[in-house]
């Protein structure tokens, strides 16, 4: 009787001390990932913060083995990483890690899949890697930035662009704050645009009128030159646009790139306002569309006359995304992150507005 209580006691050890080791082996209708790093558009080399998870939906331990790598549009393999994770069954497990991009431009997808038969374990996670560039033209603009545009003049500074500190060069750029100022009936500033204007200098307004949808339609706001805008909120949301202009300063360093899709606040890029606008005594382009018919257009060039410099309007939502600070800073209108394409679009804005006579004789 002892003798079968000893052989029972050894049995049951020995099956515990061996259960924990069965597992199934995996396939990947038993694991899957969910794969998020939180932006689409990287600096070369940029480390990137990925989260993984990985799920075991069998009834039994499998010890994973996941490949996780970085593939370019060719199908060439840049970099990877093997995750031998022991998944408990029906459990996820999270894994957390920093992942350095390429340092090539260009389009990539970030893939996992199962080692052994490369099956894919969720849809590819598309990505760019992207560096902002001046063109030569870009290189000789001097940009003016009003002293409360105190975010701007950091911008102007960290792409070491030339920027007077007083009302002077060949463009004026503004934002969100200036608007908002022009609303609030502010005199000083409407003078200031209007001597730029007169000067042969460009206005840029970025993220000009409101980034939500207003509760009612905003009262108009006038501009120098009889120019005159007022929002509405009948749009939505929109992530992506398209450049209609065949401005080669405005396509500058774009080519084969996605327009729209910023890093942050959803991806989305033109908020849920339609602009209006009304111009006496000046011609309207557009530079960009967005939407479906009928399409909107958040970004128009004005024409103010002959010796006037041009007023660009852009609704585009820049702020918060054209400072490089560890990546991520506290926007005017909420958190973004940095996206280079953001800034490379905002540094075509200014030298598409800004006549080539002017800048004959400037140097870089």
């Amino acid at each position: 009787m002892k003798q079968h209580s000893i052989f029972s006691l050894l049995f049951i050890g020995l099956f515990l001390s061996i259960w924990p080791l069965i597992s199934v082996a995996q396939n990947s209708d038993d694991v899957n990932a969910i794969i998020n790093i939180g932006a689409s558009h990287f600096l070369p080399g940029q480390a990137v913060k990925v989260d993984i998870n990985l799920n075991n939906h069998s009834s039994g331990l499998i010890r994973s083995r996941t490949q996780l790598k970085i593939v370019n549009q060719g199908g060439m393999e840049s970099w990877s990483t093997l995750l031998r994770i022991p998944l408990k069954a029906n459990q996820p497990f999270h894994i957390p890690m920093m992942v350095k991009v390429p340092e090539e431009e260009g389009k990539y997808v970030l893939r996992a899949c199962e080692e052994e038969s490369g099956d894919k374990l969720c849809e590819d996670i598309p990505f760019d890697v992207f560096k902002p560039e001046k063109s030569q033209k870009m290189s000789k603009i001097m940009v003016y930035v009003p002293e409360y545009e105190t975010s701007l003049k950091q911008f102007v500074e960290e792409q070491n662009i030339k920027a007077p500190s007083f009302s002077w060069g060949q463009c004026m750029l503004c934002s969100y704050r200036t608007w908002q100022r022009l609303k609030n009936g502010d005199s000083d500033v409407s003078a200031e645009i209007e001597r730029a204007l007169r000067r042969n200098m460009s206005v840029i307004f970025l993220d000009f009128g409101p980034a939500e949808m207003p509760d009612v339609d905003q009262q108009e706001i006038d501009l120098p030159f009889r120019i005159s805008a007022y929002f509405s909120g009948e749009a939505k949301p929109e992530t992506s646009f398209s450049i209609i202009s065949k401005s080669k300063e405005l396509n500058y360093h774009l080519q084969g790139m996605e327009s729209g899709n910023w890093n942050g606040f959803d991806k989305v890029t033109v908020p849920p306002v339609r602009m209006f606008l009304k111009v006496k005594g000046g011609t309207t382009k557009h530079l960009i569309q967005a939407g479906t018919n009928p399409y909107r257009f958040p970004v128009v060039s004005i024409s103010t006359g002959r010796g006037h410099g041009k007023v660009i309007l852009s609704q585009l939502l820049t702020d918060g995304r054209l400072l490089n600070l560890a990546g991520k800073i506290q926007g005017l209108k909420g958190e973004f992150h940095y996206d280079p394409l953001t800034v490379q679009l905002v540094l075509n804005l200014i030298s598409m507005s800004v006549d080539n006579s002017l800048l004959q004789g400037a140097s870089n």
